[in-house]
């Protein structure tokens, strides 16, 4: 889930707990150009800067561009826009895609370049965990870890350049989106850079088993009935242990949570619950997580 003019923090490796900030905006030339909403998710901190492009569906995640610049090996590479998305979710082998990219090698700019990527995507269920947040708070969040593993083969002036290896790796959580990002860009044995969510701004306040009254991030304002309609609250209903409803007040809340029915989550599970504003029709995205 991505809505514009939202913003998730992170904390990057070895940097200041939630330092990174990340503006999530709706990018008006690339969804023009493309045909189809793009969304830039802009990091900005003192270790990272960092812009990445997606489009999300119903049931699939792709990475259209990266900006940096990104130091690869002996090269930066800056606005580096994929010919065919790339697919974050589900398994893929033996992809190729041409690219379009500003790259700097050895203090030179390269010109007429040929870019092919040479790609395979990896997913597996994992856990996030991230104990050390501004808010003294300890968030722990169901994640499907897409492994994007790639060579990016550059052909200068009918010069062959040494591929460059890359590794992506992005953790995504129902109704948070993306919570962990990491790259490794040198063939290290760890990551060159690694980003864990920390809170979230603008947006539903995460929700679990304690909790009450749907509510806004920092402001803690209710989302109420008369601005916001709840578009899965049926099938959010239909869990059987779970009850959306309205308040004597007209505010959305979970008005039941039932741990003792046949059908609750017996693991670490998210479900996202999405807001649809009345007046602007604007979406918002919210997660509910249970650790049983």
């Amino acid at each position: 889930p991505l809505t514009n003019a939202t913003r998730l923090y992170y904390t990057a490796t070895g940097g200041t707990a939630g330092d990174l900030e990340a503006n999530i905006s709706y990018d008006v030339g690339m969804s023009n150009s493309k045909g189809y909403p793009v969304y830039k998710v802009a990091i900005d901190g003192d270790e990272l800067t960092l812009d990445l492009y997606f489009r999300t569906t119903t049931s699939q995640i792709e990475l259209l561009g990266v900006d940096g610049p990104v130091s690869v090996g002996d090269a930066d590479i800056d606005y580096l826009r994929f010919g065919t998305p790339i697919k974050l979710i589900g398994a893929q082998s033996s992809k190729s895609t041409t690219a379009t990219a500003t790259i700097r090698s050895n203090g030179d700019d390269l010109s007429d370049t040929s870019i092919t990527i040479d790609y395979g995507v990896a997913n597996r269920n994992s856990t996030f965990n991230n104990a050390t947040t501004t808010n003294s708070k300890t968030w722990k969040f169901p994640t499907l870890k897409s492994t994007l593993t790639a060579d990016i083969k550059v052909v200068t002036s009918g010069l062959a350049l040494a591929p460059f290896p890359i590794v992506l790796e992005f953790d995504f959580t129902k109704g948070l989106g993306m919570v962990q990002h990491s790259g490794n860009l040198s063939e290290n044995s760890s990551a060159d850079y690694e980003a864990k969510f920390d809170r979230l701004l603008d947006l539903p306040n995460i929700m679990t088993s304690v909790s009450y009254a749907f509510t806004m991030a920092e402001s803690q304002d209710n989302l109420s009935s008369a601005d916001y309609r709840v578009l899965n609250q049926s099938e959010l209903n239909s869990l059987g242990w779970l009850t959306i409803s309205q308040d004597a007040n007209s505010n959305w809340v979970i008005a039941e949570i039932n741990s003792g029915h046949e059908d609750y989550p017996t693991e670490l599970t998210s479900y996202q619950v999405l807001f649809e504003n009345k007046h602007s029709d604007a979406r918002l995205s919210g997660n509910i997580t249970i650790d049983p």
